[in-house]
Formats: C-alpha cells, sequence, structure tokens
C-alpha cells in the first residue's frame, strides 16, 4: 500500500500559490497538473484536497470572504463608537480591495454561480449580516437614521464596494495629496497608498453624513 504524500499543509500551499497566480498572470489558462507541478506535487496528491479546479476557485473564493472579515472585525475591535466602527470596517474593506482586486472580483463572482457551494454563499452573506448588525447597533444606539437597517447597510455596501472596484482597478485616478502632503509644502510626501487611504476616507464621510440621526434641537420657548 503507498503511503499518502506529505508536503506539510499542501491545500494551504496550493491556494497560496493560485492566489498569486490570480494576481498576476490569471488563472484561465492554468490546470490543475500545472499548478501541482510548480508547487513541487505530483497532480494526484492536488486532487486529494481538491476534486477539480472549480473546488480550488470556491475555496480561494471562502478564504478571501474570511480574511476580508477578519481585516473588518480587527478594524472595528479597534474602533469606539458605531459611526467610527463603521467608518473602520469601510476602509479596511476598501484597503482589502485596493490590494487584492482580482482576488476581491473572484470572490463576489465565484459566490454568485447558481452552483456556488452552500459553505461559500453561506461565508458571503455573512460578509452583509455583519455590516448590517453595525448599522442596527447604531440605530439602538441613536447614532444613525431610522429605517430599515437592511436598506442601510445594502447603501453602504454599495459604496464601500464601488469604492474597492475602482481603487483597486485604479480607476479613480491620482488620489490628490501624492507626492506632497496636502496644504503643507514642507511635509514628507505622502505614499500612493496612504493618499489612497485618505481618498477612501473622505468618500466615507459623505456616506457617513447621510447615515448619522438627525439632530434633534429643543422646541423654541
Amino acid at each position: 500500500m503507498t503511503s499518502p504524500y506529505h508536503h506539510g499543509d499542501l491545500k494551504s500551499t496550493l491556494l497560496a500559490y493560485a492566489l498569486e497566480q490570480m494576481e498576476g498572470a490569471g488563472l484561465d489558462g492554468l490546470s490543475m497538473r500545472e499548478m501541482a507541478k510548480a508547487v513541487g506535487v505530483s497532480h494526484t496528491a492536488a486532487y486529494r484536497h481538491f476534486a477539480d479546479k472549480q473546488a480550488l476557485l470556491d475555496a480561494m473564493a471562502e478564504q478571501g470572504f474570511e480574511a476580508l472579515r477578519q481585516a473588518s472585525s480587527e478594524a472595528i475591535a479597534a474602533a469606539q463608537g458605531s459611526p467610527d466602527r463603521l467608518l473602520a470596517s469601510g476602509l479596511a474593506y476598501v484597503q482589502f480591495g485596493r490590494q487584492h482586486p482580482r482576488q476581491l472580483a473572484h470572490m463576489f463572482g465565484a459566490a454568485a454561480r447558481a452552483t456556488a457551494p452552500p459553505r461559500l454563499r453561506a461565508v458571503a452573506a455573512d460578509l452583509f449580516n455583519d455590516l448590517q448588525t453595525l448599522v442596527a447597533e447604531g440605530q439602538q444606539h441613536g447614532s444613525f437614521r431610522t429605517g430599515d437597517p437592511r436598506a442601510l447597510a445594502h447603501a453602504c455596501w454599495a459604496m464601500v464596494h464601488g469604492l474597492a472596484l475602482l481603487q483597486g482597478g485604479h480607476l479613480l485616478g491620482q488620489p490628490p495629496g501624492v507626492g506632497a502632503e496636502i496644504g503643507s509644502p514642507t511635509a514628507a510626501p505622502l505614499s500612493p497608498d496612504h493618499a489612497a487611504s485618505q481618498q477612501t476616507r473622505a468618500a466615507l464621510q459623505v456616506l457617513m453624513q447621510g447615515l448619522l440621526a438627525p439632530l434633534q434641537l429643543p422646541p423654541d420657548s
């Protein structure tokens, strides 16, 4: 009887290699056999972890959703108050999309397939549920306007996801401030990533202004 092939965590190795290729040349022309060869195993060993290439692609999408949720959770934990928590979550989301543009597009494309595995659909839904929970908590604390929290969460998600795709695809142009701190000619230049973060923050603050509960003024005496 042949002993099983040992390669440490081969599943994680294949996922990491596939992600690297996706963000580079893409995976369209890459077969499971070629990926297995690239990481130094037989294609038989690779198929022990993934039934076919589509199973690998689905696992990549699931891993991406989990990574995005983790980044968002860490950002939320470091913020205080519903507005800042929602803003932190949005900034983390856009940063993920800026750093992993092809992975983000793949994640949602894979989850939207009619034949997507239930686990992939569930982790994708969890991402939106986290956002809806943030909105509902803000409403309970009086920070956000009243209304259907799901509808408000949809508006937030649409803007954040749009920003992530636009910045990831370099479609918003050069953010203002690249090469020089705005209004301060003697300050150190901003990096493109820092400038993009400022651009994201400015856009999300516009969203937040529309989401905040109206100020309740006392009646005239």
